[in-house]
């Protein structure tokens, strides 16, 4: 089972610089700890984050680190030239020597959408992504040295190259970041994974969603041991929970009012962001205390050993194979951080160390009529380490 970090980067204080190197500090202890990744989110013009580039701090964190793969959760194509776009990951890419893994994203704040340029782009956004990662993937997997051409309903490029390109051939590997299934087709249909969090959601639906994702991919032929499905949680850890709780307390409902107000509300609710409107609603109402996000599996605050239970619970229901720790959320202090980070460490991570890929549960229970629809050859794990072979008719 993998581990990673992810930074937002909020700044409450607005110490930016303070912020910059507490991140690339925490990020060559990770290294030191065996955390396998840290992954880096795109937002502009509040105190919800302070990474408007992280193409910017991936190269910074390359160049401090030799075995972290360095990951985008996500860039948001909906906000920039993909010709950009394309040309700074591949460069990212080249310099961490092959250690990109590209989340990509529609965006979903309003003011970044008018910060950017874009605001009247936000009521079509999911033509503009699938456009903007055409283009972004195409520049990638060309020919060397062909022009590259694409002309859509948003974007019009004629004769463009790409230098450099990425290392990691044909591309670095990609995921998407979604709450909803009108990404399933393109996932399923490039081979892509995707990014998913309960900061929007809570636990149990984020858990259906997932084995409804899987079930999905599975019929139309994913082998269902290969999808890579990261889960983003907000994660405090303390020797105790009072204390672990008294130090994430202020930091949660700090980060929590801030995203709600930041987020898609009211009668302006663009098209396609009514889920973000309902979650606006339910935080009015109170739902975003800490006891209620502790409730709703939104974040965890505990000890390691709580932590342990309910990541063994993630893996029956889910398949959870990719856990990448918010730790730093909401100005978390530094030593706190680091503190979290060594016991997960020190804990939780040699507990997975060698913990196999895990099929849903529902979907193991289902293995039959998956089978049948789609003639896969999987290995399904049982009780007591047996396993049932489908052969492909």
């Amino acid at each position: 089972m993998k581990f990673s970090l992810f930074y937002v980067l909020e700044s409450p204080d607005r110490d930016f610089r303070r912020a910059y190197e507490e991140m690339l500090s925490q990020v060559e202890i990770a290294e030191r700890l065996g955390f396998d990744g840290v992954w880096l989110a795109e937002h502009h013009g509040s105190a919800y984050g302070s990474m408007p580039s992280p193409q910017v701090a991936a190269a910074a964190i390359a160049s401090r680190t030799s075995r972290i793969r360095i990951g985008i959760a996500v860039s948001n194509l909906t906000l920039a030239w993909p010709v950009r776009i394309a040309e700074d990951y591949a460069m990212v890419d080249v310099i961490s020597g092959g250690r990109l893994d590209f989340g990509v994203g529609r965006g979903y704040q309003p003011h970044e959408f008018r910060a950017m340029g874009v605001a009247d782009k936000q009521d079509v956004s999911r033509e503009v992504f699938d456009e903007a990662f055409q283009i972004v993937t195409g520049l990638w997997t060309k020919a060397v040295g062909e022009p590259y051409t694409f002309h859509g309903k948003h974007f019009h490029i004629d004769g463009v190259d790409c230098r450099p390109t990425p290392v990691q051939k044909p591309t670095p590997p990609i995921y998407v970041a979604s709450i909803s299934p009108e990404t399933f087709d393109l996932v399923a249909d490039h081979g892509h994974d995707m990014l998913v969090t309960p900061t929007l959601m809570t636990l149990p639906e984020l858990n259906g969603f997932v084995v409804d994702a899987k079930r999905t991919l599975m019929h139309r032929g994913r082998d269902p041991l290969s999808l890579d499905f990261p889960m983003n949680w907000q994660i405090h850890l303390a020797d105790d929970d009072a204390q672990a709780v008294a130090e994430a307390r202020p930091c949660l409902e700090w980060y929590f009012e801030n995203v709600m107000s930041a987020v898609p509300q009211g009668e302006s609710t663009p098209a396609g962001y009514e889920r973000y409107a309902a979650l606006a609603e339910a935080a009015a109402e109170g739902a975003m205390s800490l006891t209620g996000l502790r409730e709703g599996g939104v974040c965890y605050v505990g000890d390691p050993d709580g932590l342990i239970r309910e990541i063994e619970i993630l893996r029956e229901e889910t398949g959870l194979d990719h856990l990448i720790c918010w730790m730093r959320f909401g100005g978390m202090a530094h030593e706190h951080v680091v503190k979290s980070m060594e016991l997960l460490a020190e804990h939780v991570m040699p507990h997975f160390a060698d913990a196999p890929p895990l099929i849903p549960r529902a979907l193991r229970e289902e293995e039959p009529a998956i089978a049948n629809d789609r003639f896969l050859e999987i290995e399904f794990p049982h009780e007591e380490g047996e396993t049932h072979e489908l052969s492909r008719g």
